[in-house]
């Protein structure tokens, strides 16, 4: 990362001065994402060396590549962040006297979005022994309920709201609904991308010397996925189709986004935070648990403690609508749990293909996000021709030597419990309308 990188804007170095009712206090800034960490913009940890009692923040900007901001839908995405903070956090809290009901986040300090100066200042959690997970460290169990800990607490107080106060809960509601990824006008090479995984992932089985049992039924799964697969991104993010089974989720819920504290002695994570919610939708609850159980576990640990996890996470969610003297059985039955389990855990094979390639990548394996994005630009005249978006997405392939074993490793894992858990039922439904008939 270049000097320049650590830079704050203007924008930014004014709304910090105002923030601590200062002025010409020098101000250092440091990053805290690396290349890949990060696609929406620049976080860097910014400290006060003159102040010792101004506490350290942390700083989200926007990037400024144009091409960039475009194809990332930067200003829908900082906005939806802004709006998630200051409307819907603030709502959660004020269930409770004590703002005890709402706790999962961290404090939105300041926040701008004049483009293409768009920035977020929150409260530094690292100050309070909150780190995030290496992406090169896989998730164990006490990591693994921490995190479900964490998205129960902030779906149940989507639960409350919508019991308490359902005016409120159908405003916030209002300005969710359209989702900030998978929408009807969704990029035709974001679609082609996935399909692209989906597909290499189904020929690697289908040269795979050590076929059994299990490798017709994997591959169907995947042809049918990568055949419908715009409009299977569609049906899951329907929340209105699940409503009043549907919460503001966090959408973006991968390894990156949560931070943890981890006991003393023992060093096991025992509490997380969320964070970046730039992507947050009007969905069914399961969609933020099968993205991160699919995409950001290992089988092994999905195959000893699956059941468990998911029982921790419905057990946390019922004690938070307890504690608001609201029963689960009436708001969120476990019999829906389950059967939303079965209708939309494709949404974690989704996540996987588009997903793992960043996943499994070193920074110097990663794509430049820029010159993507300016190709992706130049392509705009012919938007929806698929041809020439797969041979962009080929063009741009990261997956190599090192990472291509990983990454059909994780991928025929994850449909391997797809079928092992009976989640491929709405792959059945897609048929009489195939993506290019919607794209």
């Amino acid at each position: 990362m270049t000097e320049s990188d650590c830079e704050l804007s203007s924008a930014v170095s004014n709304a910090l001065l105002a923030l601590y009712q200062r002025q010409d206090v020098s101000l250092v800034a440091q990053p805290i994402a690396g290349v890949g960490e990060n696609a929406y913009g620049q976080v860097l940890l910014v400290s006060w060396p003159t102040e010792s009692k101004a506490k350290r923040v942390v700083v989200k900007m926007a990037p400024k590549n144009e091409a960039r901001r475009q194809h990332m839908h930067v200003v829908d995405y900082y906005a939806r962040e802004v709006f998630m903070y200051q409307n819907v956090f603030h709502t959660y809290r004020e269930l409770a006297d004590d703002h005890s009901a709402f706790t999962v986040a961290p404090e939105l300090l300041a926040s701008g979005l004049q483009a293409p100066d768009e920035f977020l200042i929150f409260e530094d959690l690292s100050q309070n022994g909150f780190q995030t997970n290496p992406r090169s460290s896989m998730p164990t169990y006490d990591i693994v309920v921490s995190t479900l800990k964490a998205v129960a607490e902030l779906h149940a107080c989507s639960f409350i709201l919508q019991q308490r106060n359902q005016v409120k809960f159908r405003e916030l509601v209002d300005h969710v609904r359209q989702d900030n990824l998978f929408t009807a006008n969704i990029e035709t090479v974001t679609i082609e991308f996935g399909k692209a995984m989906l597909r290499r992932t189904r020929l690697m089985l289908e040269q795979d010397e050590a076929r059994d049992d299990d490798t017709t039924p994997m591959m169907e799964v995947l042809e049918r996925c990568e055949r419908n697969l715009k409009a299977l991104t569609l049906y899951c993010v329907d929340g209105a189709s699940q409503s009043p089974h549907a919460v503001i989720c966090h959408g973006d819920f991968w390894n990156n986004n949560i931070l943890y504290r981890h006991e003393t002695h023992s060093d096991l994570a025992v509490e997380a935070k969320l964070i970046d919610f730039q992507m947050s939708r009007f969905a069914p609850p399961v969609l933020d648990l099968v993205h991160y159980l699919f995409a950001c576990t290992e089988k092994q640990l999905r195959d000893e403690h699956l059941p468990a996890f998911l029982n921790i996470y419905y057990d946390t969610l019922s004690r938070k609508l307890g504690s608001c003297d609201l029963n689960a059985d009436d708001i969120y039955p476990r019999t829906v749990f389950d059967r939303q389990l079965q209708l939309f855990g494709v949404f974690g094979l989704i996540m996987a293909a588009f997903s793992l390639p960043f996943f499994i990548s070193n920074a110097n394996e990663v794509v430049n996000i820029d010159e993507v994005s300016e190709a992706i630009q130049d392509l705009s005249a012919s938007a929806t021709d698929a041809p020439k978006c797969r041979e962009l997405v080929e063009e741009f392939d990261m997956l190599n030597e090192r990472t291509l074993p990983i990454f059909k490793r994780r991928m025929t894992d994850v449909v391997r419990d797809l079928l092992k858990y009976d989640m491929t039922p709405p792959l059945y439904q897609f048929d009489s309308t195939r993506d290019d008939d919607i794209c």
